[in-house]
């Protein structure tokens, strides 16, 4: 019974112009996918309770605007502001250092915050202008996919239907929707750049904000640590997403491979 299953799925595969063992990697990089998926809500979750932790404490009575601001004050930086962020601002970017405006936004709760989880995100973002201070590559770069990302859905959502339409109009071809798959695959492409560079470049202004907080004198040892964890949370969280990406671009190649070899099979009929 289990041949007869395998024979008629491989049979299936071949129909398709593919293999049975790249349906089969299509199917373990979907699991994989789904996996990662599960792993990233519960860092979502740890997250949350670390942040609540966090927010439950005080530290010394600071704000989140005047931790930065100590800490832009150590890093030779005294002419960045630190200002609250719009609502379009936190809504695309959240809390964030701009070099164009030499601002450190804040959302409205972290700048008026006095509790852990909001200095250690306070100053954590101005710690960024460390990195642009010394031009990092790391940094340019990641600054400029960050903001092409936030308009990126808007003309990747419009390609992928229109590539539906025309399969519906010449008459399910396969040539639209491979176009438009690939289109994706370059999008998920730079969508990996950015969250690569993302690990790396939060990373070490996680480090930095660490060592900056200790020459505040606004925690104590104890605090420190707590902001620390929050950070190092957070960090993880972005990981996980850069390797989600990977994964979903693994899966688009295989879905690439699959519409290819099954548009060239049509065609050979």
């Amino acid at each position: 019974m289990q041949n007869l299953l395998l024979n008629a799925f491989d049979d299936w595969a071949g129909s398709l112009g593919v293999g049975l063992s790249l349906v089969i990697g299509l199917a373990v990089v979907t699991v994989a996918l789904l996996v990662a998926g599960i792993v990233l809500a519960v860092l979502r979750l740890i997250i949350f309770f670390n942040y609540w932790v966090a927010r439950r404490t005080a530290a010394s009575g600071a704000t989140g605007q005047e931790a930065a601001a100590e800490a832009l004050r150590l890093s030779d930086a005294d002419d960045v502001k630190v200002e609250k962020a719009g609502f379009f601002r936190a809504l695309f970017f959240g809390n964030y250092y701009d070099p164009k405006k030499n601002t450190v936004f804040l959302r409205r709760s972290t700048l008026r915050g006095c509790k852990i989880s909001y200095l250690a995100l306070a100053v954590q973002k101005a710690a960024l202008v460390i990195q642009a201070r010394e031009n990092s590559a790391k940094f340019r770069t990641y600054w400029r996919l960050k903001r092409a990302a936030v308009f990126g859905p808007l003309f990747f959502l419009p390609i992928i239907a229109a590539g539906l339409i025309l399969d519906c109009v010449v008459g399910f071809t396969g040539v639209p929707t491979l176009a438009s798959s690939l289109i994706a695959l370059a999008f998920f492409l730079a969508a990996a750049v950015l969250a690569g560079l993302t690990v790396s470049v939060e990373k070490r202004a996680a480090r930095d904000a660490a060592d900056l907080l200790a020459k505040t004198g606004l925690m104590t040892e104890e605090e420190q640590q707590k902001a620390a964890k929050v950070l190092k949370v957070y960090i993880l969280s972005y990981i996980t997403d850069f390797i989600i990406v990977i994964l979903k671009i693994v899966q688009l190649i295989l879905k690439i491979f699959i519409q290819f070899f099954a548009l060239f099979l049509s065609k050979k009929k």
